[in-house]
Parts: C-alpha cells; sequence; structure tokens
C-alpha cells in the first residue's frame, strides 16, 4: 500500500530556538509561553483532500483563534483513496470545539460526508519540532538554514519552506511531503 504523507508546521514567531541551546532570556520567555497555550486538534476522515485543501481549512480554524501560536497540519493519502487529516491549532484563544465540525462541513462542501472530531491537542506547543532561527536572518536564509537542520535530524522527502515576515512576527511554514510503502 502507497500512502503519502504530508506535514506542514506554522510557526508566528519572531524567533525560535531550543530551550536547551539557547540562553536569550527572550527566547526563553516565548518557549515557555508557547509550552502553556490551550491547543485543539481537529482530526477529519472521509474525504478525498487535497494539500490546498488541507491548507486552507487549516487556515480557516487558524483565522478562527486569537494570537496563534503555532500550527500542524498532517495529511494522509493511503493508495485507495481514504484520506486523513490532523490539525493541531495552538493559541490564547481557540475556536469552540462544540459545532465546530458542522461549521467546517458548511464551509468546505469537500468535507459534507467526512467524520469530523475535536478535542484537546495534548501535550501543549512545547511538543511540536524546534526549528532554530535566527530573527536578524532575511527570510532566504532563514530558510537555508531551516532545510539543513531538517536535513541534519534525519528529515528526508520533499521539503517545501515558506516564510513571511508580517505584522504579527514571522510566520513559517514547513512542508514535508512523503510517500511511503507499507
Amino acid at each position: 500500500m502507497l500512502r503519502t504523507t504530508i506535514a506542514s508546521l506554522a510557526l508566528l514567531l519572531g524567533n525560535l530556538a531550543s530551550a536547551g541551546c539557547q540562553t536569550d532570556p527572550e527566547v526563553q520567555a516565548r518557549m515557555a509561553e508557547l509550552a502553556e497555550l490551550p491547543g485543539i486538534k481537529v482530526q477529519i476522515d472521509g474525504a478525498d483532500l487535497d494539500h490546498a485543501q488541507a491548507q486552507a481549512i487549516a487556515k480557516h480554524l487558524e483565522g478562527k483563534a486569537a494570537d496563534t501560536g503555532a500550527a500542524m497540519v498532517r495529511l494522509k493519502k493511503d493508495n485507495p483513496g481514504g484520506t486523513s487529516l490532523e490539525i493541531e491549532l495552538y493559541a490564547k484563544s481557540l475556536p469552540a470545539a462544540e459545532g465546530l465540525a458542522a461549521e467546517l462541513k458548511a464551509t468546505f462542501p469537500a468535507l459534507a460526508s467526512a467524520t469530523i472530531t475535536t478535542a484537546p491537542a495534548v501535550g501543549g506547543a512545547g511538543e511540536l519540532p524546534v526549528i532554530e532561527v535566527s530573527k536578524e536572518l532575511s527570510p532566504e536564509e532563514a530558510k537555508q538554514e531551516i532545510l539543513e537542520q531538517l536535513q541534519a535530524d534525519g528529515v528526508d522527502g520533499n521539503v517545501n519552506v515558506q516564510i513571511e515576515d508580517g505584522a504579527e512576527g514571522r510566520r513559517i511554514e514547513v512542508k514535508i511531503d512523503k510517500q511511503e510503502v507499507h
């Protein structure tokens, strides 16, 4: 069975660094803040989604949150057409879980027959992969640094990094596309 896994990690940060490697008080405070953020996990099964649709759903959920710290999106496609989408969102204020499935189905017709469940995200944003990036780097330099770190950590697959600087800080999106045979 061929399985394609696409994982995207979006971080809204001025900078992010490993707490064990970094002694900068600003970074330490940001890591502690991320670790304390509440999270919600949305699981969607039984909808045939592509990467663009998965990202649109994740961005829609992010838009319902206030002060998003991090989001993790995992899209898994099995060869026979089964798709699973898992979104973990960590923010100061999260969308209400009740009614979220109905709202997503109304907004995204592709989810009409999908099974959608919500639960508190366990572990917190502090459990997400840590990528060390200096805020002094340009987006292109930061992208290269992230690619090098992921390669050094043994991450395989097709990696795509997008970085945007905005009013809320730097948004880093890492997409890893990997095909596995089971």
